[in-house]
């Protein structure tokens, strides 16, 4: 019978393995800065007076998943705008985040609550019972020399610095992660140690919630963890090579 004991010496290699890997994440990047083109659009973020791309953004470019094409058909076959709807997403998703802004910075229910918004209440009273909360940050952007965004909570619970991120979307996949390995890699610039992340689905038709937990101290959870982060560094090296060969297509 094979055997489902979780072996130590693994986790060690691989572990030994992705510190070869992050101590060459710097180089990675370094070797991006003689192509890198900013472009100069509104809405960006700064770095230095240039505008540097959304780690969304950089995701959303270089990850394409079928799902967002069936979606997208789905709504065609109900005469639906898909552009209409995705704006619609957008306006929903920046509304739950400045209601749950607001009442966590003046301790105050809204006039009018939404089931969104009360799966995050039901969420927070459940991780207030018996713990030490801490609202460390909200809604704090972050940028460094080649992409930016903006991290949803900083929570410090018991001691602990954990990274929230809200989702309102139907479904949660491994991009949300990758997403938060992109601000955690800005924040260890700022000397702050994360101890876990956590995905907070908000659910838009009853108050219920699900939370997808990775806690930094578990081995398995810290290499995967790691791994996203590699895997975004990996991102915005193509990125930036593709910025690079379509300028360069357009003038040979």
């Amino acid at each position: 019978m094979e055997s489902n004991e979780f072996n130590s010496h693994e986790v060690i290699s691989n572990t030994n393995l992705i510190e070869r890997i992050r101590a060459s994440m710097e180089e990675i990047l370094n070797g991006i800065k003689d192509i890198a083109i900013y472009d100069d659009e509104s809405g960006r973020y700064k770095y230095d007076d240039k505008s540097v791309p959304r780690v969304t953004e950089i995701i959303q470019k270089m990850i394409h998943e079928d799902a967002i094409v069936q979606w997208s058909n789905s709504l065609g076959f109900k005469h639906i705008s898909y552009t209409k709807a995705l704006n619609e997403a957008a306006v929903f998703g920046t509304k739950t985040h400045s209601t749950i802004e607001n009442y966590l910075k003046e301790d105050k229910l809204p006039t009018q609550t939404f089931f969104a918004f009360e799966s995050f209440l039901q969420w927070w009273n459940d991780i207030s019972k018996g713990n030490e909360i801490e609202v460390v940050g909200q809604e704090e952007k972050l940028v460094c020399q080649f992409f930016g965004g903006t991290y949803d909570l900083l929570l410090k619970i018991n001691g602990v610095m954990y990274l929230v991120d809200f989702k309102t979307s139907n479904h949660v996949t491994y991009k949300y992660y990758i997403q938060l390995a992109a601000y955690n890699y800005m924040l260890k610039q700022k000397g702050i140690q994360v101890g876990g992340v956590i995905i907070l689905q908000l659910n838009k038709r009853s108050a219920q919630y699900n939370e997808y937990f990775l806690n930094l101290s578990d081995p398995r959870h810290k290499e995967y963890f790691d791994y996203c982060e590699r895997t975004f560094i990996a991102l915005v090296y193509g990125y930036y090579h593709i910025k690079y060969l379509e300028k360069k297509f357009k003038e040979l």
